[in-house]
């Protein structure tokens, strides 16, 4: 009897220790108070990405030639249309918190593009054409333009979580 009360004692107190110790537990104490938590991993595959392609230009029909090249690259299109300003870039992608890692790679595949992650973005990906755009990025420059800038620093006000 009195080695089973010193086993169970045992097996509580590894318990404990197990559960005070466990890594999940405290993978997000990192975190600041406050701080949304962004996902940096894994990279979505284009197939997994849903985006919005919109013509910030007068060109006719450029918002209908991206979405076709991005389809053609795995991508999921929802919709096309005109943006509501015109746009002199080469193209802006909008992402939120919950697209992180999906918006820093679809922006890869947009030369000298820049990406405008936004803490209140609740929209699918947008993409906003310019009158700088000319293609969408083939997928293997598109995978050595994200693996040159990678991820990055969080923006101000998340934190990463993989």
């Amino acid at each position: 009897m009195t080695v089973l009360c010193a086993l169970a004692l045992v097996a509580g107190l590894i318990t404990y220790w197990a559960i005070r110790n466990d890594s999940q537990l405290s993978a997000n104490s990192s975190c600041p108070p406050g701080a949304i938590e962004i996902k940096t991993a894994p990279i979505p595959d284009p197939t997994e990405i849903e985006v919005i392609v919109l013509n910030g230009t007068d060109r006719t029909g450029l918002a209908d030639q991206a979405a076709s090249q991005l389809e053609d690259r795995g991508f999921v299109v929802l919709d096309t249309g005109d943006a509501d300003e015109p746009y002199d870039g080469t193209a802006l992608v909008f992402f939120g918190p919950e697209q992180y890692a999906a918006g820093l790679h679809t922006h890869a595949y947009f030369y000298q593009g820049h990406d405008n992650f936004d803490l209140e973005w609740e929209q699918p990906i947008t993409i906003i054409l310019g009158a700088q755009f000319q293609e969408v990025r083939s997928a293997s420059d598109a995978r050595q333009s994200f693996a040159q800038g990678g991820i990055g620093d969080p923006p101000e006000g998340t934190c990463t979580v993989e």
